[in-house]
């Protein structure tokens, strides 16, 4: 009986070790990994040379792992494991409350924060004093968790390092006109639909809020299934939502371009179904955009240095600036801004950069 029951235990196990193996086989292999956003390795070329120093078996490695049958839903099952029968506090850096993925943040930087308020500071005395400028720093959906376990950014002492560094930029906060139901539950940024309150904060402390576009005259667009990068790097079992953003005449009428801009407008609708469906705005990480609006009620020019949060701002201010030039300096050096963009004296200057940003702000340049 023993022996039977080995020999089925071994059997089984041999068919699913076969099973997979044709099964892998049989599928064609992916390009890319949308959850991971990376590209997934393919099947090497077998060479002599590769063979015998180890290269072809170290990428073989690599590629039946990334090409492995329902990758994905081993990612998923591993997750749920790690968080709810481990009870780990996180999953591979992420964890959830009441259906919100939120990711584990790193101690507060205060060399980083300092860098980012000395860029702020070299750009508003080489090329901005002319200009009236303006910083606000965007906070993390974490900062609004009522949550007291997992890590999180000193947020307090962040924005008072940054309020004590920068130098003749005046300070909008914008913390109280936020709440956690105002980002994704899947994603890190902020619904477009919900920034009415922080556009208005910041259009008032500009003296542009008399010209901002109503919300009722924004017609709203959904596009679904919105898979939010952390629900696809966490590989958590949380369902997808739903992406809106807002159109209107300012909106529909602007002329959107830059040196990598392919899009027509403000949405680049086509992008929902890539790496990142937050990629609709804007088109995405882009080091320069110039946003033209015929139709404003102004004739002012704004220019915006924002990293992925401001692609879903942008377009709600185009109805009070008739120029938005909107500038990622994760993208582009601030040494060789001046080559190419003319900072127009008496323009509005706004730095909006996120709190993960600043806190990493070494990636900006």
């Amino acid at each position: 009986m023993k022996k039977a029951k080995n020999i089925l235990t071994v059997a089984v196990f041999a068919l699913i070790l076969v099973g997979f193996g044709l099964w892998h086989m049989i599928l064609p292999d992916a390009d890319v990994s949308i959850s991971e956003r990376r590209d997934l390795a393919q099947a090497p070329a077998l060479t002599a040379k590769t063979l015998f120093n180890r290269e072809f078996s170290d990428k073989l490695e690599t590629y039946l792992v990334d090409q492995f049958p329902l990758r994905e839903s081993f990612r998923s099952l591993n997750a749920s494991f790690r968080f709810s029968f481990l009870r780990q506090l996180d999953s591979n850096g992420y964890w959830t409350r009441d259906g919100v993925i939120y990711k584990t943040e790193k101690t507060t930087d205060e060399a980083q924060i300092k860098y980012a308020a000395r860029l702020y500071n070299s750009l508003i005395s080489s090329e901005l004093s002319d200009c009236n400028v303006y910083f606000t720093v965007i906070p993390d959906k974490s900062y609004y968790a009522d949550d007291t376990v997992h890590p999180r950014l000193d947020y307090t002492r962040l924005i008072e390092i940054m309020k004590a560094n920068v130098q003749g930029a005046e300070y909008i906060d914008i913390l109280d006109t936020l709440s956690i139901d105002k980002y994704y539950r899947t994603d890190t940024h902020w619904r477009q639909q919900d920034l009415f309150d922080t556009v208005e904060r910041l259009a008032s402390a500009m003296g542009v809020d008399e010209y901002l576009t109503p919300a009722s005259d924004y017609t709203p667009h959904e596009l679904s299934p919105f898979y939010g990068v952390y629900l696809r790097q966490a590989a958590m079992p949380v369902e997808p939502e739903t992406l809106t953003y807002l159109t209107g005449s300012y909106t529909d009428n602007a002329l959107v371009s830059g040196p990598e801009y392919k899009s027509s407008g403000v949405y680049a609708t086509e992008k929902f179904d890539g790496m990142d469906g937050y990629d609709v705005f804007l088109s995405g990480t882009q080091a320069i955009i110039e946003i033209e609006c015929p139709d404003a009620r102004t004739d002012r020019h704004l220019y915006l240095f924002r990293d992925s949060f401001g692609s879903s701002l942008a377009p709600l201010l185009t109805g009070a600036y008739a120029k938005i030039t909107v500038i990622d300096l994760r993208y582009v050096t601030s040494a060789y801004l001046p080559t190419i963009v003319d900072f127009a004296p008496g323009s509005d200057v706004l730095f909006a950069n996120s709190t993960l940003v600043l806190n990493t702000a070494m990636i900006m340049r």
